[in-house]
């Protein structure tokens, strides 16, 4: 009797296997090129049915409000070839790199797509406009890092670039790096004039708490340097909660909030400036916000409750108080981490005049 369940478990288990192979992509990492601030870019996915049984795509999940995704709806028998395409916005300038979660009839867990691509300024002429920030003789294209949606589990990449100004070869050194961050220097050593760049790494797994990680790391400009906020480069990192198995897919809350982009007036000489937002559940499943977080400490945030039925709706309060502006090199802004699968994550630019 034993040997008939264990016959039976491995030729299920190797039959479900069979079932999940039945999508073949070209490539499952695309990178869609360098385009220009606010220039869509599309990156496409080639893919084919390898087995015997029809295949469906059902969903794309791109996770975030930035990706369009498109792709052939149809059936497709054995051999047959479908595509989809992914559309970012450029909203933002930097490398872009996401995770998509693609799912089938073949099975209840997704395959992962990758999609890359590079936003850049192309106004950019001078090195001053390309290299806007000065650590005494060394250069830098930022002093402000920051890695976006970064699933758990991942590792994501971001490159401050460099130019040696003084008159010796300088050898780029980071000071006070956390364990959840890595840095590689290519070269090594940069001549006089010349340009280099920073690669740093993020390794989510090291990260301990989701939502938003703020950190200072400190650039060395000779051996023995000492860290100060001359030196100070600000790291940011958003870690997102894995919901694609979760129990949320059962009852799906849904987050809607009414502006992403809270203008809120001139401080003039006034202390504090305050703005409303509202937030509210269109779904069916409770929804949670498990985290909101300012990136500046300018910035305070105020809310009654943060788990809302199905219809329910409340109001965010947003304050800048202008004793704390210039203390971080954070833009004015409020993360909201949910539990909504196709919106764990959303970014709330402040504006107002000083």
């Amino acid at each position: 009797m034993k040997r008939y369940v264990i016959i039976c478990a491995l030729g299920f288990a190797s039959s479900v296997g069979m079932w999940a192979q039945r999508i073949a992509f070209e490539k499952t990492t695309v990178n869609a090129g360098t385009t220009l601030w606010k220039k869509p870019v599309t990156a496409v996915f080639k893919f084919s049915n390898k087995e015997k049984e029809p295949l469906i795509i059902r969903d794309v999940d791109a996770g975030c409000g930035c990706l369009t995704p498109q792709w052939t709806r149809d059936a497709l028998l054995k051999g047959d070839a479908g595509e989809i395409k992914i559309t970012y916005d450029a909203q933002l300038l930097g490398h872009f790199d996401r995770y998509i979660d693609v799912y089938t009839n073949a099975g209840d867990k997704p395959v992962r797509i990758r999609m890359k691509a590079l936003v850049s300024n192309g106004t950019k002429k001078t090195l001053e406009e390309i290299f806007p920030y000065e650590i005494d003789d060394i250069m830098l294209s930022t002093n402000n890092v920051e890695f976006t949606d970064v699933n758990a589990g991942d590792s994501a990449k971001v490159e401050i670039e460099i130019l040696n100004n003084s008159q010796t070869v300088y050898t780029p050194a980071l000071m006070h790096l956390p364990p959840y961050l890595t840095a590689e220097y290519k070269p090594e050593m940069i001549a006089r004039g010349r340009r280099g760049k920073i690669e740093l790494t993020l390794h989510s797994e090291e990260l301990k708490d989701l939502g938003l990680n703020q950190t200072s790391i400190y650039l060395a400009r000779f051996s023995g340097d000492k860290v100060g906020p001359s030196n100070e480069i600000a790291v940011s990192a958003v870690k997102l909660p894995d919901l694609h198995f979760a129990e949320e897919f059962t009852r799906k809350p849904q987050f809607h909030i009414s502006t992403t982009e809270l203008n809120i007036g001139k401080l003039g000489k006034k202390t504090k400036l305050k703005g409303e937002i509202k937030i509210s559940n269109k779904g069916t499943g409770v929804l949670k916000l498990s985290k909101i977080q300012a990136f500046n400490q300018a910035i305070a945030v105020a809310l009654p409750k943060t788990d809302l039925q199905a219809g329910e709706e409340v109001k965010m309060t947003v304050t800048v108080d202008a004793r704390f502006l210039g203390m971080s090199k954070a833009q004015p802004r409020v993360l909201i981490i949910t539990n909504d699968p196709k919106r764990p994550k959303e970014v709330v630019n402040v504006n107002f005049e000083k």
